[in-house]
């Protein structure tokens, strides 16, 4: 019989896909993080030895390592299915091209736990080395960042940094609606933590660029799609309010 989790144990899920360069460093930072209980890797169909790599490295730490494989496909569906698997207080998510340092990386957790609510981290005002990301993706962040404004309440945040953190609720309760139109499970996440109420904290971090393969990212066709989530949440959240006011009545 495994132990009991403690009260605001904290669960890593790492989305990888053609990563097999990044692995080992990353999952090494990772196991120094006391705060951090257990760690689930998602294999994603890497064309590289991304799954051997991430085998080898589980087995040299079988209680509080887990490989999996990706039965679907896409980063978010990645992320869900690794939320499944950990069963702690907290989930973060850890992206396996090593862009965010560790040192940033735990701001973002302790800030989470501190305030019991969700942070994530927020590359525009951080400093971003040479190479690190393209001017059309930067604009298209910053694009939306401000188009989030009304949706959030807050001053513009990197809503695509691949570094959050979440209380184990949010993806327990994201409308399926979302999770099938959102590529990335950024702007679905975010939108879920707001509807439940919780406070979204904004960690600045610096950005590196990545020293293995290339990004996963579809620049054009996922910036099509991300638009299309941000009108879906908009519709979900004006619906909300529409039925909590019939309600009230």
């Amino acid at each position: 019989m495994s132990p009991e989790i403690p009260k605001k144990s904290v669960g890593c899920i790492v989305p990888a896909r053609n990563e097999a360069g990044h692995l080992i460093t990353v999952i090494d930072h990772i196991l120094q993080i006391p705060q951090i209980n257990e760690i689930v890797i998602v294999e994603g169909g890497s064309t590289d030895n991304t799954l051997e790599v991430a085998s080898q490295i589980a087995a040299s730490n079988t209680s509080k390592i887990r490989v999996t494989t990706q039965t679907g496909t896409g980063k978010f569906n990645a992320v869900l299915e690794g939320s499944k698997i950990c069963k702690s207080d907290f989930l973060v998510i850890w992206d396996a091209d090593g862009t965010i340092s560790a040192a940033d990386s735990v701001r973002i957790i302790l800030t989470a736990l501190e305030s019991n609510s969700a942070a994530t981290g927020n590359r525009l005002r951080g400093h971003m080395e040479k190479g690190s990301m393209r001017f059309a993706n930067k604009i298209g962040n910053w694009f939306f960042a401000i188009l989030w404004i009304p949706i959030l309440k807050m001053k513009p945040i990197d809503l695509l940094c691949g570094t959050k953190i979440f209380p184990r609720e949010v993806f327990e309760e994201l409308p399926s609606h979302l999770i099938k139109v959102d590529p990335y499970g950024d702007f679905a996440l975010l939108a879920g933590a707001k509807s439940v109420g919780l406070k979204i904290s904004s960690v600045t971090v610096d950005y590196d660029a990545r020293k293995y393969g290339q990004t996963n990212i579809r620049r054009w066709s996922g910036g099509l799609m991300l638009l299309l989530t941000t009108l879906r949440i908009v519709f979900w959240f004006l619906g909300n309010s529409l039925r909590r006011r019939t309600y009230e009545k």
